[in-house]
Order: C-alpha cells, then sequence, then structure tokens
C-alpha cells in the first residue's frame, strides 16, 4: 500500500503561497532579498541594508516569521516527495535516497540560521557602520550552504524524471 501523499500535497501548497506571498511582499525592497542573501562583509550587509532604508528593514525584519513557515514547508515538501512517491526511485541505483530526501531539511536548517543571523545583524541601529566580519560570513555561508541545498535538490528531481 502507497504511503499517503495528503501532507506532502498541504506541504506543497504551503509552500507554494507562503513563497509566492512573501515575494509579493519582498517585492518593493531593491536591490532583492537575495541580493542581501550573497553579501559576506559587513559593508556589503550596510550597502544593502541603506539601499532599502529604515523602511524597508522594517519590511525585511518583518519577513522572517513567515520565512520560518516558509522553510518548514520546504522542508517537509521535499522530504515526503522523496519517501512517500516513486519520483526520486531511479536514482537509488546509484545514490541513497535518504541522502536526497535530506537535502531540503539540511537546506531549511541553513535557512533558519541565516534567519536568526540576519535578525541579530538587522536589529538597532542596522544602517550604521557595522563591525564583527565573522558573523557577516557565517551568515552569507548558511544563505550559500540553503541555495545550493535547494539547487542540488531540483536537479536529482529533473535527473530522476530523465531517468524513468
Amino acid at each position: 500500500m502507497p504511503a499517503p501523499t495528503a501532507p506532502l500535497k498541504l506541504a506543497a501548497v504551503a509552500c507554494a503561497l507562503l513563497f509566492g506571498g512573501l515575494g509579493i511582499y519582498l517585492a518593493p525592497l531593491q536591490p532583492s532579498v537575495v541580493a542581501l542573501q550573497f553579501t559576506f562583509t559587513p559593508n556589503a550587509f550596510a550597502q544593502v541594508l541603506q539601499a532599502w532604508g529604515p523602511e524597508g528593514v522594517q519590511r525585511f525584519r518583518t519577513h522572517l516569521a513567515v520565512d520560518g513557515l516558509l522553510l518548514l514547508s520546504y522542508s517537509a515538501a521535499g522530504y515526503l516527495a522523496v519517501a512517500r512517491t516513486r519520483v526520486f526511485r531511479p536514482l537509488a541505483t546509484w545514490l541513497p535516497l535518504r541522502w536526497v530526501a535530506l537535502l531540503l531539511p539540511l537546506a531549511a536548517l541553513c535557512d533558519a540560521g541565516e534567519n536568526l543571523l540576519h535578525w541579530g545583524l538587522t536589529q538597532g541601529d542596522a544602517l550604521a557602520a557595522p563591525s564583527g566580519a565573522t558573523w557577516y560570513l557565517v551568515a552569507g555561508l548558511c544563505a550559500a550552504f540553503k541555495w545550493v541545498g535547494i539547487a542540488v535538490f531540483a536537479l536529482s528531481a529533473v535527473i530522476a524524471r530523465l531517468r524513468c
């Protein structure tokens, strides 16, 4: 008997709605939030925040709680897609599926670390000259690892579909 896919469908719908809603909410921020994610130094981080201004920084900070729900939904959807469907089975001949199943949960863990660091780095007078380069580097690396995990998962899905 195949595993029920209702939880996967729920997680996927939640993910799509949250991603779309956050995209609309964050659209006014220029440069985009992705630009902030790929800053690795205090100066690069400060340049993005200064371009946003105080209202933009507040908009960014406000989105972080909802982004927490997004990371939970894409983590669950990725894990359940591997665990409860046959989509990824063609990969099992040369790759343990548990590794593929953990890609999005690990990406979400990196996303959560990035969010916590960005929350701390944008509090108080975030537009002032920042100091302490280590935390900016760690936040940028968390974001980079998140995007690598998402990209590898997507590539795994494409390869699995082509191998059917």
